[in-house]
């Protein structure tokens, strides 16, 4: 098949449920051509407390879910509009929408993953394909659903000294690694910002810790800490990829902590378990590059900074540096489209590189 470019806008939104990103990329699925737009949005206040509650909780609740997955679809339908509105004065014609959707449910062992975000409803309102169910597939081909950028991180690094490492320090910490000669490989580091954001949000009210400031008042607790970093899936072997109850006994294991040390001490666990996810690679990377919300938290930066060679931002050394999720799910519909496979079985465990993705048309 012949390459041809896409124009595809790209919505991603984070486990933390901070905000989406939004980008409008051109691509043939191998390179990228131009970036048109790209914007953060944040979630609205009651929204954001509505889905940390859903994801948090221990059973199901299926009414609460259909009342959500409305809702941020609405919210996905507006952000785009929006964004939309600005590219029609350039003429800018859409491809293709590429939905990342809003984790509610993850389960590879047992092949169940529902996401929020409505791709009919989208596509109705947009009037525009939308690819969307890409960790659905993904499991559905023996894989693990996670993570599904290694291709667009292995198009952004491709000039850069190997091996490489790219870490996301997002609401859930994942790790690509791309070899000396282009070999891929990835997993979900563990839960990430979450937890943290979680335990800021009950002690100060706030959404996170800004400028890691209420960690760096505090102290890691060592036996916590020890205790946190025994967690069966910190040791488990890659390809493997994070969900609830990996983590839900972990809050529970810092509660007695001090506001400010408990901060400290999720923050150290976000670090050490990203410095402990080493021992997977085949080869120590001779760079780190990390991206995510995470990177404006000084305390943790600087945790990694004294324990890892090499470490940069994605604002420093990326030709692209906003709303990179959004690019990369934008980037793997073209690749899609075109046949090109987005998971392999070093990345995801699936049995063979498969290009999963569902389309959804407007009716």
């Amino acid at each position: 098949m012949q390459l041809k470019n896409h124009v595809v806008l790209g919505i991603y939104s984070d486990p933390s449920a901070l905000a989406i990103e939004l980008a409008v990329i051109e691509t043939d699925g191998l390179d990228i051509s131009k970036v048109y737009q790209t914007r953060i949005c944040p979630y609205p206040h009651e929204l954001r407390d509505q889905l940390l509650i859903y994801t948090a909780q221990k059973q199901e609740n299926p009414e609460l879910f259909n009342t959500l997955n409305h809702d941020v679809s609405q919210f996905f339908i507006q952000s785009a509009k929006e964004l939309l509105d600005e590219l029609t004065p350039q003429q800018i014609h859409i491809d293709l929408i590429a939905l990342s959707g809003h984790t509610a449910q993850h389960n590879p062992e047992q092949q169940i993953h529902f996401n929020f975000g409505d791709a009919q409803m989208i596509a109705n309102a947009l009037q525009k394909p939308v690819a969307h169910h890409f960790v659905k597939e993904d499991m559905n081909a023996g894989g693990v659903g996670s993570p599904l950028l290694t291709t667009f991180w292995a198009t952004l690094c491709q000039k850069m000294q190997k091996p490489v490492a790219i870490a996301g320090l997002g609401g859930t910490s994942h790790l690509v690694y791309i070899g000396p000669v282009g070999e891929l490989m990835g997993f979900d580091v563990g839960i990430g910002l979450s937890l943290l954001d979680r335990w800021i949000l009950k002690h100060t009210g706030q959404e996170l810790d800004f400028n890691g400031a209420l960690g760096a008042k505090g102290k890691p607790d060592d036996r916590v800490l020890k205790a946190l970093m025994s967690t069966p899936y910190l040791l488990k072997k890659p390809p493997k990829s994070v969900q609830k109850k990996d983590f839900e006994n972990t809050l529970e294991q810092v509660e007695a902590l001090s506001p400010e040390d408990g901060a400290a001490t999720l923050t150290c666990f976000v670090a050490q378990s990203i410095i402990q996810a080493q021992q997977f690679l085949p080869i120590p990377p001779a760079q780190w590059i990390f991206i995510g919300g995470g990177t404006y938290n000084p305390t943790l930066m600087l945790q990694l900074a004294q324990n890892l060679p090499n470490i940069t931002t994605a604002k420093e050394i990326l030709p692209y540096t906003e709303c990179l999720n959004a690019m990369g799910f934008a980037f793997i519909a073209a690749r899609h489209l075109m046949g090109l496979p987005i998971s392999f079985p070093e990345t995801t465990g699936v049995t063979q590189p498969l290009s999963g993705a569902e389309i959804t048309n407007p009716e």
